[in-house]
């Protein structure tokens, strides 16, 4: 049987100062599509998914040559590919799209007979592991978290070496609060792969809440050296900018920030109260409006509707 990690989950929860999902680089992924004996497929369904987002979906048809071709926004993920066809048996791939040249995933289709005569009789560790994160993944989607937990837990005592299961239970036990659990296996899930930079984020946090400063400042700024160009590490370089009194430094900052992510309601918000500080008036009217847009109820919206009310 084909190894499957076909579903993989994503870091999604980010710092206190920070939104909680980070932009990527577009990815492309292109490919052919064909059968046992090489034939072209017409009409192969292509859905692209990834639990990091539950309502992710894109899908494509094969063409007469069995061509396909996908865009996703962010190639930080890692996604799943799912083709399906009448009368063969489907099959799945996992990816992470490269950013700079289009990815190949060229696709061989079984029929249904051979496909279970190529398994073998019985399944590797591995396989086993990645059957248990799958149902993990199924479990999670569908807001089951103690049997996703269960789940990934079980696949990485079937493969300890397997990423994806520990950062799944790394954001599981962020969102449980169990903080030493989220340092343990964010620990493990990092050191397999060192592209998971985004669980730093949940790390620090783990490390803060735990009064842990100097781990807590370890890992924000591990993040920010993977990420120099997230909305949040340039958000928080804004913050520093603003502690330190320099105006013109930190609304350069927060400018940036809402021009790459112009939903970042707290970089509205600081661009804001710093554009009130250089006598910007309507730079500071427009940025505090815009935060309460985005997020009425806040935790600076009391302040952004006093600071309106005097710029009226």
């Amino acid at each position: 049987m084909k190894k499957n990690l076909g579903r993989v989950l994503p870091a999604l929860v980010a710092l206190a100062v920070a939104a909680a999902a980070v932009a990527g680089s577009q990815g492309r992924v292109a490919g052919a599509v064909t059968g046992p004996d090489g034939e072209p497929l017409e009409g192969v369904t292509v859905t692209v998914t990834t639990p990091s987002i539950t309502n992710f979906k894109l899908t494509a048809k094969t063409d007469k040559k069995g061509h396909y071709g996908l865009i996703v926004n962010d190639a930080t993920m890692i996604y799943r590919l799912h083709f399906e066809r009448e009368g063969f048996a489907p099959h799945d791939e996992q990816k992470k799209f490269s950013t700079v040249e289009v990815t190949t995933v060229d696709v061989k289709m079984q029929k249904p007979q051979a496909a279970v005569a190529a398994a073998p009789a019985a399944l590797s560790a591995s396989d086993q592991a990645a059957m248990a994160y799958n149902a993990g993944v199924d479990a999670m989607n569908a807001g089951d978290k103690a049997g996703a937990a269960a789940k990934f837990q079980e696949a990485v005592t079937k493969n300890p070496d397997l990423p994806q299961g520990w950062q799944a239970l790394t954001i599981l036990a962020y969102q449980n609060k169990d903080w030493n659990k989220v340092l343990e296996a964010g620990q493990k899930a990092t050191d397999l792969d060192p592209t998971m930079t985004q669980l730093y984020q949940m790390m620090a946090m783990a490390a803060d809440q735990k009064g842990d400063k100097k781990a807590a400042a370890d890992w924000t700024a591990k993040y920010a050296e993977a990420n120099p160009d997230t909305p949040e590490v340039i958000y928080n370089k804004g913050v520093e900018a603003l502690n330190h009194k320099k105006m013109q430094e930190a609304a350069d900052y927060f400018a940036k920030a809402v021009a790459a992510r112009p939903d970042y309601a707290l970089a509205h918000y600081q661009l804001g109260v710093v554009s009130l500080n250089l006598k910007k008036n309507d730079d500071a009217k427009e940025h505090l409006q815009k935060y309460l847009d985005l997020d009425p109820n806040g935790s600076e919206a009391d302040t952004a509707k006093e600071l309106l009310s005097i710029l009226k």
